[in-house]
């Protein structure tokens, strides 16, 4: 998984979140960011970025394609793989997350493996609406995780939340490594970090794959 497909991929997201979010407004109805519940809103991230991961991934030698099993794990894996690039839980690949906050990313089901994360932005409070900045893609990180770097997050007895495991903090740290795009490079980054507004998509940053530090530091995928 590198830079230049990342960015494809991305600007493959804003393309389909742009088209969905015109045609909504010529409906009369709100943006996507505003109908849709957060946990939906990321949901849909998620799943479009694994179709354009997936697609921008296909002349990749090995390539990566779409885990077709109904709610499989992960949601990408090697092609060719597995019988019609279908697993129910399978060992190879890599999970993505979608998540705003990067300092709470959660999955339903925790376990040692890849997991790349879409860290990004979603204004819904500016006001007047029609000035909302357009949702953007502010980090995209990958990481093999092992079972500790995973947290349970509890409920009450009482509470009807499906239960789910958080990345610790040494768990993002990895992640961190793993950086294969920032909007607007480390610089742009940094401004973003002061102001809270990204302004347009910039060249990724180039640097070794996850895979190749993973490799390189004794681990196997």
């Amino acid at each position: 998984m590198d830079a230049a497909g990342v960015v494809a991929a991305i600007n493959d997201l804003y393309a389909y979140i742009h088209a969905l979010n015109r045609a909504s407004i010529d409906y009369g109805y709100d943006r996507l960011e505003e109908v849709m519940h957060p946990a939906g809103f990321s949901g849909l991230l998620s799943e479009v970025m694994v179709r354009a991961l997936a697609a921008s991934m296909t002349s990749k030698n090995p390539g990566l394609a779409r885990n077709l099993y109904p709610n499989g794990h992960p949601d990408l894996i090697p092609r060719a793989m597995y019988a019609n690039d279908s697993v129910h839980n399978g060992s190879e690949g890599v999970e993505i997350k979608a998540a705003r906050n990067p300092s709470s990313i959660q999955a339903h089901n925790k376990g040692r493996g890849w997991y790349a994360v879409v860290e990004f932005s979603c204004d819904v409070k500016s006001v007047p609406p029609y000035d909302r900045e357009p949702t953007t893609v502010r980090r995209f990180r990958i990481a093999f995780l092992e079972d500790e770097d995973w947290s349970e997050s509890g409920r009450s007895a009482t509470s009807r939340r499906t239960q789910t495991a958080s990345i610790t903090k040494a768990g993002r740290a990895k992640l961190d490594e793993g950086l294969v795009y920032v909007r607007g490079g480390m610089e742009g980054y940094q401004s973003y970090l002061a102001s809270r507004r990204a302004k347009k998509l910039e060249e990724p940053i180039e640097q070794p794959s996850p895979r190749e530090r993973h490799e390189a530091s004794g681990g196997s995928v």
